[in-house]
């Protein structure tokens, strides 16, 4: 991670810390919880959802795209220095009330708005965790984007690196050490589309979770945000900027994928992207290829 990133990581760190500081003797925050979550998957378009669904005006997003309440803290698991680092390193207690007075001031403008948080690690969460969530919000509308999981992955990676370690970081690494990030199981997690359907909808209804492809978003962008709309009950709207086909949005540096990652990473997801085919009815060999 570079200066001016390392800078901005902690600052937000900072910040915050302050906020729940403030929210453990201020009782007075009324209760708000998001209408909708964006839980996925990293590297999926995500980042496009938020811009077009904050430029809706019957929609209220948090400044920050990721809020990270419902987060899990990670499995202790050895790492040296150049390792990546794949997850936030700031939990909350999500039964504590001034944490959870926290989460609810991050909504303290939303108003009659239909309000949301866009955060692709959920998708991840333990069924004990998504059972907290529905808990809290039990009328919770869910999207989950789907992408080629091989090319989720090695996307990810460009990204983590680019963003801890700087451009040339990766061009400086051997065959053994890009294997060993692509191949961490909090990576390939993220990809595990089939473990991530089933515990959502083993805790939610099928009908408070819709479904979209990659795939389609870059093919049609606005076709793709009208199902959004729909699905939430929103009026159509013109939000302007790009369609995720024309220009990437929050896209990492451009470096091809080496043929001995696509090798692993195809064999390790052969099986749930036939799961993921037969689960939708869709022909996903192209994933594959």
């Amino acid at each position: 991670m570079n200066l001016k990133q390392s800078t901005r990581y902690y600052r937000r760190r900072l910040v915050r810390q302050i906020v729940l500081a403030y929210t453990r003797v201020a009782t007075r925050i009324p209760q708000r919880f998001p209408d909708f979550m964006c839980i996925g998957a990293p590297r999926a378009a995500t980042t496009w959802v938020h811009q077009r669904l904050s430029a809706h005006p019957e929609v209220f997003l948090p400044k920050r795209k990721e809020v990270h309440f419902y987060d899990e803290p990670p499995r202790a698991a050895s790492a040296t220095r150049s390792d990546l680092r794949w997850s936030e390193s700031f939990y909350f207690d999500v039964e504590s009330p001034a944490h959870l007075r926290w989460y609810w001031y991050q909504y303290r403008h939303a108003g009659s708005k239909l309000a949301g948080d866009i955060t692709p690690l959920y998708s991840t969460l333990s069924v004990d965790r998504i059972a907290c969530i529905q808990g809290h919000m039990p009328k919770l509308k869910l999207i989950y984007i789907l992408r080629n999981p091989i090319e989720r992955a090695w996307s990810g990676l460009r990204k983590s690196v680019w963003y801890q370690k700087g451009t040339a970081y990766l061009q400086e690494q051997d065959s053994d050490w890009i294997l060993q990030q692509v191949m961490r199981p909090e990576v390939l997690l993220r990809g595990n589309y089939p473990q991530a359907i089933e515990n959502w909808e083993s805790v939610f209804p099928r009908e408070q979770l819709q479904y979209l492809f990659f795939d389609d978003i870059n093919s049609d962008a606005n076709g793709s945000l009208d199902q959004i709309h729909a699905f939430l009950g929103l009026t159509r709207a013109d939000v302007g900027g790009s369609a995720a086909g024309s220009r990437n949005v929050n896209a990492a540096p451009e470096k091809p994928m080496p043929d001995y990652v696509k090798r692993a990473l195809s064999e390790h997801y052969a099986e749930q992207i036939r799961s993921v085919e037969s689960r939708f009815g869709r022909d996903l060999s192209h994933w594959l290829e």
